[in-house]
Order: C-alpha cells, then structure tokens, then sequence
C-alpha cells in the first residue's frame, strides 16, 4: 500500500528497521486495500452468508413466525455484514452485491429458491406483509455511512477526531 497521496511508496523506518510495504492488510478486523471497499464487502459478504447458513434449522422451522425469522436475521446475520461499514467506498458494482447479499438472505427465509423463478420485488412484497414497511440493507448502508459524514461535518475543524473520522471514510 503506498503511504502517500502521490502512490509513490517512501521508506519508513521504525527503530532503523525499514516497514513492509504491503497491498492490503487487516485492522480492527476490517480488510485495508489498495483496491478500495470491494475486498472488505466480499469478506462480510462471506461472513454473513456463512452466519445464514448455520441457522440453516431455524429458516426451515415452520413453527417459528416469518416475523421472528427476520428479526433474527437482522441481529443475527445482517448485524455481521454491517459491521464497519461506515467506512465503504459504495460503487455500483459493490451496491449490486449488497442487494445480492440481501436478496439472498430474504429468499432463505422465505424458503424460496432461484428455481421457483419469483422476482426480487415479490420477495420484498412478501416481507412487507409480514412486517410491513421497512428499510432494504443498501438503504441502511448509505444511512449509516451518512451518519459519519453527518458526524464529520459537525466537528470543528481541527478537533482531534476529525482526521480519525476522515480516515476511516477514505478507504
């Protein structure tokens, strides 16, 4: 990863000993790259749809209301792929993988396969009915990253947390 504004990579020494210079790399659990967001969202991506698959038994429950079953998606699975995400790089192809992800997720509950050839709107039309208006998961990404920039805006320059704030967005 090059460590100036100009990509061109400068020794940096710690204690007389020079620092890898590396492509990406991980902090406070979050992906570091080069590329931007995308390996970060792929990695949660990853994440969640493993979380989706070993509550594999409580989506095929027909006992437990689709209500509970998404509420339990939403703390349970999408609360892993939100994580740090305030701090995205949104693109159209990283956008189309978040509804992706979701899409994925609401069918599993549902018990609906791409077989059955039913449309993501009548997905979101069968979640509605259940619970009614509610916010997709792009819409909540944006949100949140919102929140941050909102978050940025009201501190007075020069406050130490400002610099933090813009780095965590600028990935």
């Amino acid at each position: 990863m090059t460590n100036n504004t100009n990509g061109v990579s400068t020794d940096i020494r710690v204690n007389g000993e020079k620092l890898d210079c590396v492509n990406r790399f991980k902090y406070l659990r979050a992906i570091i790259a080069d590329e931007g967001s995308k390996p970060e969202i792929l990695a949660r991506v990853a994440q969640a749809t493993a979380a989706l698959a070993k509550l594999k038994t409580i989506w095929n429950d027909r006992n437990i209301a689709l209500s509970s079953k998404i509420r339990l998606m939403r703390s349970l699975v999408m609360s892993i792929f939100l994580n740090a995400c305030e701090s995205w790089t949104l693109t159209a192809d990283t956008e189309r993988r978040i509804q992706a992800t979701e899409m994925r997720c609401l069918r599993k509950l549902l018990g609906i396969t791409y077989r059955d050839h039913i449309s993501n709107e009548e997905v979101r039309n069968r979640i509605r009915q259940a619970i009614g208006p509610h916010e997709d998961l792009l819409t909540t990404v944006k949100r949140i990253h919102g929140l941050l920039t909102a978050c940025k805006l009201s501190l007075p320059l020069g406050h130490p947390c400002t610099k933090l704030l813009f780095l965590m967005s600028a990935n």
